[in-house]
């Protein structure tokens, strides 16, 4: 919540300075470049939030499945190592 605060802001204070350097705009028109300024950035801070979401969880997953499987091969690798180790002389 906080990031999208901190996000909605600094997209209000980046449009306020795009504005500032186009003095001929009058002031409807200036809000209106910043709302929709301000509406795009925030949009897309959203879909990049997403893909990273979506990226971590996949890398999670990946990482989960791979630690899964090495847990199994090392429990395997320990079994036949006392299995061996017990059938010697």
């Amino acid at each position: 919540m906080i990031r999208e605060i901190e996000g909605y802001l600094e997209a209000t204070v980046a449009a306020r300075r795009f504005t500032e350097r186009v003095p001929w705009l009058t002031e409807t028109q200036a809000a209106d470049i910043q709302r929709a300024y301000v509406e795009a950035h925030v949009r897309s801070l959203r879909a990049t939030a997403a893909r990273a979401e979506t990226q971590y969880r996949l890398l999670r997953a990946r990482l989960l499945t791979a630690a899964f499987f090495i847990g199994v091969g090392a429990a395997g690798v320990t079994a036949i190592a006392a299995k061996i180790l017990s059938s010697t002389p």
